[in-house]
């Protein structure tokens, strides 16, 4: 099934301008000659200021991920979450799509956009491997958009961290000077699409580029050539939803859940009066579970919870194997590699008393870690094979491995061949 979504590159010329520490700059977007370093990232970039970095993922890396023609089948998959956006009257319409909508799209400029990418096509999860420099616990998805040339969706402002890797084809992007503090959008839309021009500065990019867009500062992309464009997506939860999941945990946990009981209270707390005494004993009591190990260990699990509940990309294997089948089909092989969409959370115990050092969330539960398995936890995380030749500790976590890999967060990797 061809779709005839091939993409044209061009060639474009930017014009910049040097400052005295050599960075190249463009006001308040820099361009940088490569990733940042994890210090340099944190100090200068998240929450502060966007950059492009020129050709910073490599061509055979660009080259696996998703196509257009993939990306439109995927999009007619039921448990996918796209839309299709057109330019014309900035009508939007949601999935799962046909062949005759892609057939009766029409000239009109469109955009085709579909979320958590990175759980259909293992390939194309690979490109979070540059990102670990990014807090990868925070996360969303990998959500990748096509659009035909001048296929946009409007000028708007995003609550999270986006970096967007560009594809296939040529974007021109104009990203705001400073976070947009009040929004005007236009009215009558479908989409929340700012009322006025962003006033910052433009820059056009081609397959390999990266830009990243920190939270509040608005950006408007344009496609020059049919055009693919991969947006990594890092998404906090509000504090309501934080409150509402704890809540949820505590009352999953009756040990946990403690009841207000009223101790303290005095005379001024007679009738309908809450004295001040009482709304600080309130205030406590609601305080006291986050300092508790159940707290931390329950962000290690809220964090790796899917963002797609139609979803189950980690339920438990089909055919899961013994410990005893586990370890020797591990032996035979060799090794074992945590796949780049499997998502990790790490948190320390903030008690020394505690047996376990740090809980390791997954899929939104929890698994004890001493200091002894903490570095094949490391090891794995860095998403490349880890044997037990290289790392001797592995055989000495067979049960938390097999627990793993049981649970679809570590595949084998065959080192022996």
């Amino acid at each position: 099934m061809v779709w005839n979504l091939e993409a044209r590159h061009a060639h474009v010329i930017t014009v910049a301008v040097f400052s005295t520490s050599g960075c190249v700059m463009s006001s308040s977007l820099a361009t940088l000659e490569a990733l940042p370093s994890v210090v340099d990232f944190y100090a200068q970039y998240w929450n502060k200021r966007p950059f492009l970095v020129r050709g910073a993922i490599d061509h055979a890396a660009m080259d696996r991920l998703i196509t257009p023609d993939e990306l439109a089948g995927l999009s007619m998959e039921e448990t996918v979450r796209a839309r299709m956006v057109s330019r014309q009257d900035w009508t939007c319409q949601f999935g799962p799509f046909t062949e005759e909508d892609f057939n009766t799209a029409g000239k009109p400029p469109w955009s085709l956009l579909v979320q958590n990418v990175e759980q259909f096509h293992p390939d194309t999860a690979m490109l979070l491997r540059a990102f670990n420099f990014a807090p990868r616990w925070l996360m969303d998805d990998i959500m990748v958009s096509f659009s035909t040339k001048e296929g946009s969706i409007g000028g708007h402002v995003d609550s999270y961290h986006v970096f967007l890797v560009q594809g296939q084809g040529t974007r021109r992007w104009t990203v705001s000077r400073e976070p947009v503090i009040d929004e005007a959008y236009i009215d009558g839309l479908d989409l929340k699409i700012l009322k006025d021009p962003i006033d910052g500065n433009t820059v056009e990019v081609t397959s390999g580029d990266i830009l990243y867009i920190p939270p509040h500062f608005a950006h408007e992309g344009t496609t020059l050539d049919d055009a693919l464009t991969f947006s990594v997506g890092f998404l906090g939860p509000k504090l309501s939803e934080l409150y509402g999941a704890f809540g949820q945990h505590l009352a999953d946990h009756e040990a946990l859940d403690h009841r207000y009981v009223g101790e303290g209270l005095n005379a001024d707390c007679a009738s309908f009066a809450l004295s001040v005494d009482a709304v600080e004993a309130l205030r406590d009591h609601l305080g006291k579970q986050l300092s508790t190990p159940a707290f931390s260990e329950w962000l290690a699990a809220f964090f790796t919870g899917s963002t797609n509940e139609d979803i189950e990309q980690y339920s438990e294997r089909g055919a899961p194997l013994s410990l005893a089948e586990f370890t020797e089909a591990l032996q035979a092989k060799g090794g074992l590699i945590k796949p780049a969409y499997v998502k990790f959370a790490l948190t320390p115990s903030s008690f020394p008393s505690s047996a376990s050092s740090y809980s390791l969330g997954f899929d939104g539960e929890v698994f004890d870690i001493n200091d002894d398995a903490l570095a094949v936890i490391l090891s794995l995380m860095t998403e490349e094979a880890v044997t037990h030749e290289g790392t001797p500790a592995l055989l000495h976590h067979l049960d938390l491995l097999h627990r793993l890999y049981n649970h679809q967060a570590l595949e084998f990797i065959d080192t022996t061949a």
